[in-house]
């Protein structure tokens, strides 16, 4: 696809807009990673007195990299250890703010993005950071995704891109020879592969994790970036015909989805897309790596969000994979190692082990 067909909006802006809780920006990230342990000493046995933070998340198919991440900080800071849980995407939130109303959970944890992040700094279950992580080296704009009324929340770091990842030998089967531009286009493909007896796409629908995905990405071929700032200015509604656009176009796509798509939780959505029983699915470059440990061979593709026409541009979406954030009811004793860890992710170091 040709640049001047592309562009870049952020998630956490439109969401934002949207009422629904999102992230934008990227950490910065260079070259260097620091040395592992001896792999000849038991990792644990290194630091007996070590300091044992825990950390909850929501990528349970991200828990191995996320122990590589915590195992690069142990190797840098012997003294601390980290325990990774994660629970999928669906769960997570009732679990960690169950927790946090009762004064218990973990010490580190995966903070939403704004606006939700401002329930949590409401509610009084994040720590203020402010003067405490150095994020200087960290780009603008995921400073500002964690900042609120001038305060430091989270640090954040990583990055993912979010379009529509795809199945190239699904696509070559049903005799669908380029990636779609538009969405007459992207119509037009999953006729194709769904008259070739291919379901076109997997949706989780059950707990809209995915489909406000699909409005994000094609809302913001819509507006471009002019037209987002439009919106923040109030000269425009998510109710003007070309919006509503967008969610009949959504309801144009419901017979390529899967069967029973409405009692389909995230989870099993992604099973069916990484096992190859549907052709396409809205993915994040954090979900690449699951789907090749299913299948290493998968031959899969990522093409933009289809424009709504020729005249606009294709986009995607762009964000944080994770903004690490304190619970106040951390053990005192451990608070130096919480942010010793979190100064370290705002490093390079720290962010080249987040995004290799």
């Amino acid at each position: 696809m040709e640049d001047q067909h592309k562009s870049l909006i952020s998630r956490r802006s439109l969401l934002g807009t949207a009422g629904v809780a999102a992230g934008a920006g990227v950490a910065a990230t260079v070259a260097g990673v620091s040395a592992a342990p001896d792999s000849t000493t038991p990792f644990f046995q290194l630091n007996q007195e070590a300091t044992k933070l825990t950390f909850w998340g929501q990528f349970p198919e991200l828990l191995d990299p996320f122990k590589a991440v915590m195992a690069d900080f142990n190797a840098a800071h012997p003294d601390v250890q980290i325990d990774v849980e994660m629970t999928t995407n669906d769960q997570y939130k009732t679990k960690i703010q169950s927790a946090l109303n009762v004064g218990s959970g973990p010490d580190l944890y995966m903070v939403p993005a704004q606006p939700e992040m401002n329930n949590y700094v409401d509610a009084g279950t994040l720590v203020d950071l402010t003067g405490k992580v150095d994020l200087s080296q960290v780009v603008d704009v995921a400073v500002d995704a964690v900042t609120i009324d001038g305060k430091i929340w989270a640090s954040p770091s990583g990055r993912y891109t979010v379009g529509i990842c795809y199945h190239r030998n699904l696509f070559e089967e049903a005799g669908v020879t380029a990636e779609p531009t538009t969405w007459e286009e992207f119509r037009a493909a999953m006729q194709q592969l769904l008259d070739a007896g291919i379901t076109p796409y997997s949706i989780a629908a059950k707990d809209g994790s995915l489909t406000y995905f699909n409005y994000i990405g094609l809302a913001s071929s819509v507006l471009g970036a002019e037209g987002f700032e439009q919106l923040l200015a109030g000269e425009r509604k998510l109710t003007d015909e070309d919006l509503v656009a967008v969610v009949q176009e959504m309801r144009d796509w419901v017979p390529f989805y899967q069967q029973n798509f409405l009692g389909t939780p995230y989870a099993e959505a992604k099973a069916l897309f990484a096992t190859g029983k549907t052709a396409m699915m809205d993915c994040g470059s954090a979900d690449l790596s699951g789907y090749y440990d299913i299948d290493p061979d998968a031959q899969l593709g990522f093409f933009y969000w289809p424009a709504v026409d020729a005249d606009h541009s294709q986009v995607t979406n762009t964000g944080m994979s994770v903004m690490y954030g304190v619970n106040p009811t951390i053990d005192e004793s451990k608070m130096d190692a919480a942010l010793t860890f979190l100064n370290w992710v705002a490093t390079p170091d720290g962010a080249q082990s987040m995004n290799r």
